[in-house]
């Protein structure tokens, strides 16, 4: 077996293993992943909007990315999360994350197997009467599809492990470790705008959708 055919096995076996370590009592990231493995390079900044729907909630957010080197990026992440069956306003949502890109497609007119990305996270989403934080890793990996256009497709796939703490009002805390799956695509629609769609894996399965910009 060649080293990208053992790169590419071993991301579909991870997939296909994914239904079975997901814990059902887990209340999942209200703001997925939403990012390939490829980091969008020193110097350059994206903004973005997104809609999130879960099984229980309902998040809008925007985004704001920046390169910190050629292989590294962060992102901020604010909006709400309207919790379905409140009866008050959508609640706070903020949500930050890293990443550094160990494996580039693309190097020294040598394609590797995939684009490998690892990084943190933390989340933290405020409902009536109990907060939620997430703490964690993730692995991404991602392959770009090049159309005769120009434009590209890349499919992603995002494994996280974190801590997920939940707090509820006038006392009350768990705190247990969690694991979930990130599903998505990401398409450019030109050479300064991305479009993104995702299916989110956790106990809280979710489907997210939503568009970035580059402005600098």
């Amino acid at each position: 077996m060649t080293k990208k055919g053992f790169y590419k096995g071993a991301l579909i076996a991870l997939i296909l293993s994914c239904p079975v370590l997901v814990n059902a009592n887990s209340l999942g990231l209200a703001s997925g992943n939403l990012s390939t493995a490829d980091a969008c390079g020193f110097g350059v900044g994206y903004i973005g909007g997104y809609v999130g729907l879960l099984d229980d909630a309902t998040t809008v957010f925007g985004s704001l990315t920046y390169g910190f080197s050629q292989y590294t990026e962060g992102r901020l992440k604010i909006g709400f999360s309207d919790l379905e069956g409140s009866a008050t306003d959508p609640e706070f949502m903020f949500g930050a994350d890293f990443k550094y890109e160990f494996m580039d497609y693309y190097v020294k007119n040598r394609k590797q197997p995939l684009d490998m990305a690892f990084g943190g996270f933390l989340e933290y989403v405020s409902y009536q009467g109990f907060s939620i934080l997430e703490l964690g890793g993730n692995y991404i990996a991602s392959i770009p599809y090049r159309f005769q256009s120009g434009r590209r497709l890349i499919p992603y796939g995002r494994a996280d492990l974190r801590l997920e703490s939940i707090s509820v009002d006038g006392g009350g805390n768990n705190s247990d470790f969690q694991f979930g799956v990130n599903l998505g695509v990401k398409y450019e629609l030109s050479s300064e705008m991305n479009v993104y769609g995702e299916f989110q894996i956790d106990g809280l399965a979710g489907l997210f959708m939503g568009l970035d910009v580059r402005v600098f």
